[in-house]
């Protein structure tokens, strides 16, 4: 019998991403994305991930010893059910762990949601390695986070803790996702600086919109190089951007005085514009009471690492099944 292998699957809002990894490495013996394409619908995102986990457990070259999922939105862990996902409606109370698990009878599965997935991928193949208090936020087509003490993901009593992008940094702010106003989400995350762009763009000129080929296909990543390349309202946006995203970190860490901070998601591809200047608000908010900051950092692996964080979970299964294929470092990782 071949070595062993992890298989670890990321259901995301605009990918769908797999990885399957072999036991004790750090490397992607085979990577496949596909799109989710949300328009299509709920079922079909959810054949694709059948098809494909079928498909990769199918060719690996041997035994596949666990499984772990990241799911894009809410999760009850303890029954491994993706809640939904508040920026893909109808992706609704899925079972998926049970859907997986019929693929693969007797290969064990664990799930979370994509961001405390990430945070654990961080602990054991990212920044927060060594670390005992890792606060991880993931900033892209929303916001996600997670709290990692001693390896394990913080729950609360539903399940829904550290939940970084729901928490009010305008009262009075935009309407959000997940039904409130103000969150940091509908400020900070990758779709809001969109809209916040497309929408001040009706109002000035700005070479944002010729960059985007109008104003309607002006994205996130289209303020980014607008503001590389000198633009006064693209770079207006993103030091809005970073004082809420300031506020935002200001708050953690003074309700939980973590180790390290890591932020990941696409956004974090302007980490050098973004990073900088909300740093500098949060050591100006925290600094004066005497309070010593942990680094903030963005993830060295931020593509990737919801992906990690699923493979990080599928070694914590294979361990709880007693497998002895496993990551020395996975040990107390996961509830």
């Amino acid at each position: 019998m071949g070595k062993g292998y992890l298989l670890g699957i990321d259901i995301g809002n605009t990918k769908l991403a797999f990885g399957l990894v072999g036991c004790n490495e750090r490397r992607f013996h085979e990577k496949r994305v596909v799109p989710t394409e949300r328009e299509l619908g709920a079922e079909q995102a959810i054949e694709k991930v059948l098809d494909n986990t079928r498909e990769l457990l199918a060719t690996a070259p041997g035994e596949v010893a666990g499984i772990g999922i990241a799911f894009g939105g809410f999760v009850d862990a303890t029954r491994r059910i993706g809640l939904s996902s508040p920026n893909f409606p109808g992706l609704d109370n899925v079972p998926m762990a049970a859907l997986i698990e019929d693929l693969a009878p007797g290969i064990p599965v664990l799930m979370e949601n994509d961001a405390n997935a990430a945070g654990v991928g961080e602990v054991v193949y990212g920044k927060g390695r060594g670390h005992r208090q890792v606060l991880y936020l993931t900033i892209s087509t929303g916001i996600g986070g997670a709290a990692i003490f001693d390896g394990v993901p913080l729950a609360g009593t539903q399940g829904l803790a550290a939940e970084f992008g729901h928490m009010i940094v305008a009262p009075n702010g935009p309407g959000c996702t997940c039904g409130s106003r103000g969150c940091l989400e509908s400020l900070v995350s990758g779709t809001s600086i969109g809209r916040i762009a497309r929408e001040r763009a009706e109002l000035h000129d700005t070479m944002m919109t010729g960059l985007a080929g109008g104003i309607d296909n002006i994205t996130a990543k289209t303020v980014s190089i607008a503001a590389r390349q000198g633009d006064g309202l693209a770079r207006e946006i993103l030091e809005e951007v970073a004082l809420n995203l300031g506020i935002g970190l200001a708050n953690i860490i003074a309700a939980f005085d973590p180790d390290i901070v890591i932020l990941g998601g696409g956004v974090m591809n302007s980490a050098d514009l973004l990073l900088p200047p909300a740093i500098e608000f949060v050591k100006g908010h925290l600094t004066p009471r005497g309070v010593k900051v942990p680094p903030i950092e963005a993830s060295s692996v931020h593509d990737d690492i919801a992906l990690w964080g699923a493979i990080a979970l599928a070694g914590k299964a294979a361990v709880n099944h007693s497998s002895s294929c496993c990551l020395v470092d996975l040990v107390g990782v996961g509830r």
